[in-house]
């Protein structure tokens, strides 16, 4: 028979374990406030250094793709505070979308003079990750009259390929670049207005995260 000394004894370890608990939940929220609060990029910084200390295998790799993805928003904050470019980062990617109009002019597949501007950061910090990249052209739904090319698809694909030209140009391996010309057939917005028509008008450069190796 178990005395009642006995019971208070074997239920001690309750109580580092709640304050352990109660430590978690805190760590939790806190992290949860963190990514309303952070950027996406600083948020996925801020955790892969945790990961790193914790020693979970690939935080490096995430690290620093991170911090390539946070020296493209730093270098193009102007372009991305005017709306002309976008950067989006998920689990699987790294999306930077160009508004068509910062790259080409209208009906052309040919990169401007000031398209440079914005495609060296996003050329470097591409060289700095060594990730698999797509790229993608997108138009809107507007019919091509008495333009070069036979279709948008064809337009957007031309546009694509001008883009992954530059990057070969300046050391991105070939074997690391796919591309796409979607035309009309993937739209951002409905092709119901000319803002939502701009919007269509686009390319996406796509870096894809590095996936942990396994052993």
């Amino acid at each position: 028979m178990t005395s009642a000394h006995g019971d208070k004894t074997s239920q001690l370890w309750m109580v580092p374990y709640a304050d352990l608990m109660t430590c978690l939940v805190i760590l939790f929220l806190a992290l949860y406030g963190f990514s309303f609060n952070m950027k996406k990029s600083d948020y996925e910084t801020a955790m892969a250094l945790l990961q790193k200390e914790m020693g979970v295998k690939g935080a490096e790799n995430k690290i620093k793709e991170m911090e390539a993805t946070k020296q493209v928003e730093d270098d193009l904050k102007k372009q991305i505070a005017e709306g002309s470019l976008g950067v989006e980062v998920t689990t699987s990617r790294i999306k930077i979308t160009f508004a068509a109009p910062i790259l080409f002019d209208s009906g052309s597949a040919r990169l401007k003079g000031s398209a440079m501007d914005v495609l060296a950061p996003v050329t470097q910090s591409i060289l700095k990750m060594n990730n698999n990249i797509i790229v993608e052209g997108h138009t809107d739904a507007s019919r091509m009259l008495g333009k070069k090319f036979a279709s948008n698809r064809e337009l957007s694909l031309m546009r694509a390929f001008s883009v992954i030209d530059y990057l070969l140009k300046h050391g991105v391996p070939p074997e690391k670049i796919t591309a796409f010309g979607y035309g009309e057939f993937r739209p951002a917005a409905p092709n119901d207005t000319e803002l939502n028509r701009a919007r269509n008008r686009r390319i996406e450069v796509i870096i894809m995260r590095q996936e942990d190796k396994k052993v």
